[in-house]
């Protein structure tokens, strides 16, 4: 039985609960999603008919599912990325530990830029439907014409969302200017460390069996047969 350090409990504490708030937000979403776009669809789903409980139960369905199963999803994860027997499991404690040890306006910025696609994406759906939420409220131009317009602005927004992520990364390079190097410095002592592991466990068998490999026993015997 393997004793776990205290390394070890933190960084598996830290995945499930990353998990588990990724879950509640995107529940969050799909409850919102369901209260606002269902009575439209259906409108014998009233929410402003149904009691406070039920609104309630409805409400919090979603996040409390998905909080559980992404916190679930995480947490085997991070232990099939941690017991496996590659150099993975090094690497995620060594991962940790780094980012354990930054401060928290580096944490935000290094978030910022780790998932700056995925914000990108949300932010001009996002402003997708606002546009078109607010252009249609107009009601001299055409559907065709609002369409034009609602994409006019979610075009303006993405490209400065584009230009903000941009200066994100010249911010955070600001930050970390030796963050490149340091990266393949890490990647270079750990491609040193496995070769020298394989060297040991190559020597220690040729030690106790007199051969290097199979195929060394195999040549080394007296008698062959063809």
């Amino acid at each position: 039985m393997k004793i776990l350090t205290a390394e070890e409990i933190d960084a598996h504490r830290s995945h499930t609960l990353a998990g588990g708030i990724k879950g509640a937000v995107a529940g969050l979403l799909i409850s919102g999603a369901i209260f606002k776009f269902a009575p439209m669809r259906y409108p014998k789903f009233n929410p402003k008919a149904m009691t406070y409980s039920v609104k309630t139960a409805l409400f919090i369905t979603p996040p409390t599912l998905l909080t559980a199963i992404c916190a679930e999803e995480a947490s085997n994860k991070f232990d099939e990325l941690m017991y496996s027997s590659g150099p993975e499991s090094s690497q995620a404690i060594e991962e940790y530990q780094r980012w354990k040890n930054l401060p928290l306006k580096q944490k935000f910025v290094e978030g910022l830029s780790n998932h700056k696609y995925k914000i990108i994406t949300g932010l001009w759906a996002a402003s997708l439907y606002g546009s078109w939420v607010m252009v249609n409220r107009d009601k001299i131009m055409t559907t065709t014409q609002k369409a034009v317009q609602a994409r006019m602005y979610a075009q303006f927004i993405t490209v400065a969302l584009l230009l903000a992520s941009m200066g994100l990364s010249m911010y955070e390079q600001s930050l970390n200017p030796n963050k490149q190097k340091s990266n393949e410095q890490r990647r270079w002592d750990r491609l040193l460390e496995e070769a020298e592991k394989e060297e040991k466990a190559e020597a220690a068998r040729k030690t106790a069996t007199g051969f290097a490999s199979n195929q060394e026993r195999v040549n080394a015997k007296i008698y062959k047969y063809d």
